[in-house]
């Protein structure tokens, strides 16, 4: 038997799988040596609970405070750094300036220090939460509206800590952690303030003990230089993250990290348009990037917050954006322009011509805000699912227009006969309204369901039109034949039962849409009833 853990209390020693001593309840530390530190207490403080994960500067661990039972994260860093006076020194300078940052966007530092076995430790504020990186590699890009906010914060963080004169070195998406607010929303903790500098990392570069820091795809092209460095090239940095978060890739397009560390240093940074060309960005929003990302430090912005702020209010000015339950966090919709609608020489009748609303706002609805995110998604689902599904009919031949919206083509070839009927809506007890109903009760063509489908999808997105394409929705349903067209109407039904200020219908209307549909529709409206 090879005792591996030992009692600081009664020195008794046990197996490694024992954790607690079980004559004083005293927390076992570990004779091995290895790296395994669960269930160990570190500086006679910290309890560590668990491993969260480990860099190139060390692991880090769940513990908790022994005496106050407060959940922190504790980095140890790695233990080539116990050789190096210097670096020990820069170490314990380095985290007492960021223990002086207080501020809600930046993880507190508890505490810090080397332990008696040689462990060189940092304790800092638990964030509850997941790094930007592991939502970027999830959800690709994010709706400009939530990576409006996650700079805006990480702007003011980094403002505060600049006041300080603490530069943070290494500004990645992997040290910006995001946590919930009580609402909902995104809360940014920055991690790992001054850490690149204790390691004596000013570039990409490799210390005497053969260490590698810092994450060269997010450097400023001082820092690769070797150059000093101030605020200014966390500015450059936060400037990337945010256009990867915007896109999904950085503005450097290439095979290798040294290409894309070369052409920070030679060429200009792709704009969003070249990068994400289906997207209409305001022209602010690229002057601002543009200002952000010069490679002359000069020429950048000289406060991170006036930064932050800048590109959140471009974003703002992004049309086409629906709010949803929470009050800060947006999603995207795809433009709906304002279009004429001419019927497609089918037995059903056309749509109704009528103005499409630019924006799918909740004017005054704040028990609806809950369903605007499900109609957001309905949206997206149908913008990709026509681009990933067969050829449809159009049911409008469209124009661009010189002010960027669309028309039209009023010039309408008349729709075969069919019966007028009217009824009244027994759930509601609105008037009779007429409707042009399709002739028979059979099953719809292909061609045909797709054209009446969009003149409902057009009907339930323009203004006083939503009571129509409830009917319309009513009378085709029962005439598909196809799930996915079955779902879509669905969809769309729940897009007009919104306008009409009935949010539980629209949820109801969700919940019919079951096992229907593609496989995108049934995920979005998986992930969206749990709103309702």
């Amino acid at each position: 038997m090879s005792a591996t853990r030992i009692c600081p209390q009664c020195s008794t020693e046990y197996e490694d799988e024992q954790r607690f001593c079980p004559l004083d309840g005293s927390t076992l530390k570990s004779l091995s040596g290895t790296g395994d530190l669960v269930g160990s207490v570190i500086a006679d403080r910290y309890h560590v609970i668990r491993k969260l994960g480990e860099g190139g500067m060390g692991q880090v661990y769940l513990a908790e405070h022994v005496r106050m039972g407060r959940k922190s994260a504790v980095k140890v860093l790695h233990p080539a750094m116990v050789n190096d006076t210097d670096a020990i020194s820069r170490f314990n300078r380095e985290a007492a300036n960021a223990s002086r940052i207080s501020h809600p966007n930046v993880a507190a530092i508890y505490d810090f220090g080397e332990t008696s076995e040689g462990l060189i430790y940092l304790a800092m504020e638990f964030v509850e939460g997941e790094p930007l990186t592991d939502i970027i590699e999830r959800a690709g890009a994010l709706a400009p509206s939530r990576a409006a906010s996650i700079v805006r914060q990480t702007g003011e963080a980094l403002a505060v800590a600049h006041d300080f004169g603490i530069v943070h070195r290494d500004l990645k998406p992997d040290n910006i952690m995001i946590a919930r607010n009580r609402d909902g929303s995104d809360c940014v903790k920055v991690v790992d303030f001054g850490i690149a500098k204790a390691a004596n990392v000013e570039a990409q570069k490799v210390t005497r003990t053969g260490l590698i820091v810092g994450t060269p795809e997010y450097m400023s092209p001082e820092q690769l230089a070797g150059d000093p460095l101030d605020g200014r090239s966390d500015i450059y940095s936060l400037a990337l993250v945010g256009f990867t978060m915007l896109t999904g890739r950085l503005p450097f397009p290439s095979e290798t990290a040294q290409e894309a560390m070369i052409m920070r240093l030679t060429d200009r940074p792709r704009s969003l348009a070249e990068m994400k060309p289906e997207v209409q960005w305001p022209p602010e929003l690229q002057a601002v990037i543009d200002r952000a990302l010069s490679r002359d430090a000069g020429g950048r912005y000289t406060n991170a917050a006036e930064f932050g702020a800048d590109f959140a209010a471009a974003i703002d000015r992004m049309p086409h954006v629906i709010a949803t339950d929470a009050g800060t966090s947006i999603i995207d919709a795809p433009a709906l322009p304002r279009t004429v609608v001419s019927p497609a020489p089918t037995s059903i009748a056309p749509a109704t011509s009528a103005e499409s609303s630019p924006r799918l706002a909740v004017r005054g609805r704040r028990g609806a805000l809950l369903v605007g995110g499900a109609v957001a998604g309905a949206v997206i689902v149908f913008a990709l699912s026509h681009r990933a599904g067969p050829t449809r009919a159009p049911a409008a031949t469209v124009s661009p227009l010189p002010n960027g919206s669309q028309a039209g083509d009023q010039a309408a070839r008349p729709a075969a006969a069919a019966p007028v009927v009217s009824t009244a809506d027994s759930a509601t007890g609105r008037a009779p309204v007429k409707r042009t109903e399709p002739a028979g009760n059979t099953a719809l063509s292909p061609t045909a369901a797709s054209t009446e489908i969009d003149a409902i999808e057009k009907l339930a997105h323009s203004e006083g039109h939503a009571a129509e394409a409830l009917r319309r929705a009513a009378v085709i349903l029962p005439r598909l034949t196809s799930g996915d067209d079955s779902a879509r109407v669905l969809l769309y039904e729940s897009d007009a039962y919104l306008a009409e200020n009935d949010s539980s219908r629209t949820c109801n209307t969700l919940k019919k849409i079951g096992t229907r549909g593609n496989s995108i529709v049934r995920a979005s409206v998986s992930s969206l009833l749990p709103q309702c």
